[in-house]
């Protein structure tokens, strides 16, 4: 055999290697998400539940529930809402807000909270609120240095000229002007493989979404925004007055129940305490 053709047998012969090797070796399974941590963001006392359920147990005190969420995914988090601000922590005996209607607290800071699992601010990757009210979005310019993901109809209203006419407070968010934005007309694949969705729910907030997340082991879960603020809310499909579009949040409210029957999905209720407490928190999480 001359030195061409033995050439040619040891290209054909690595080449075959080469292929055998690629065959043996599987492809590494994409990123999805690994966990989720369910943060302690807050909480409200209220003196009149019916402020948020219309004519039903008038006069009667409530305590909500203020959760945050930080979800794992490959070498990514995702922040979904940011509860009330930190400054909040710093007044024990909390601040009146509404006109005294309700009283806001926060027994740790949020950047506190996320030290404490290893997470700094500048790690997060995507940011992403249910909507822009006070309690949702409090700790916003925190986080200017991730990818923001809003519903283009909540971002003109949020920082548009009149965010105080929707109840927003724009100082608390003002850093994420400059941040850079995925402007959503719709529902949302965050990572494009199906496991974290942004649910378009208008109706609360003119751009309000909710987020579907495929846990590994728990199965799919639906964090419900502000759709309902407690369960007796959901299940009689009831609508608190100052909602943006009472229409819009019935259907949201629909949308939400078809998916959840369709994907078998728990709805997480972030303000809903008695439910909040079943859940394991942070430090813990949920897979």
């Amino acid at each position: 055999m001359n030195a061409s053709a033995r050439l040619s047998v040891i290209v054909v012969l690595a080449s075959l290697a080469a292929l055998v090797a690629a065959c043996a070796t599987p492809p590494a399974a994409p990123a999805t998400v690994e966990r989720m941590y369910v943060i302690d963001c807050g909480r409200i006392e209220a003196k009149d539940q019916a402020r948020w359920s219309p004519g039903v147990n008038v006069g009667k005190p409530l305590t909500l529930s203020d959760n945050c969420y930080l979800i794992r995914h490959g070498k990514d988090w995702m922040l979904w809402d940011s509860g009330l601000g930190d400054y909040v922590a710093d007044t024990p005996v909390g601040i009146s807000m509404a006109g005294g209607a309700f009283v806001v607290f926060r027994a740790r800071k949020l950047a506190d909270e996320l030290a404490e699992i290893g997470v700094k601010p500048s790690d997060i990757t995507y940011l992403a609120f249910s909507h822009s009210h006070a309690d949702h979005i409090g700790n916003g310019s925190m986080f200017a240095g991730a990818t923001l993901m809003i519903q283009q109809a909540e971002y003109d209203a949020a920082f548009g000229p009149d965010a105080v006419k929707f109840n927003f407070l724009p100082d608390l968010y003002d850093k994420l002007r400059t941040t850079p934005t995925k402007k959503l007309n719709g529902d949302y694949d965050v990572f494009g493989e199906g496991s974290v969705t942004i649910l378009s729910t208008p109706g609360h907030t003119p751009g309000h979404q909710s987020l579907m997340v495929r846990l590994p082991k728990r199965g799919t879960v639906i964090l419900s925004g502000d759709i309902a603020h407690f369960k007796d809310n959901w299940d009689n499909r009831r609508q608190p007055n100052f909602n943006f579009n009472k229409e819009q949040g019935a259907a949201s409210m629909e949308k939400v129940a078809a998916l959840m029957q369709a994907n078998h999905a728990e709805l997480w209720i972030n303000h809903d305490k008695p439910q909040s407490a079943t859940i394991p928190h942070s430090p813990a999480y949920v897979e």
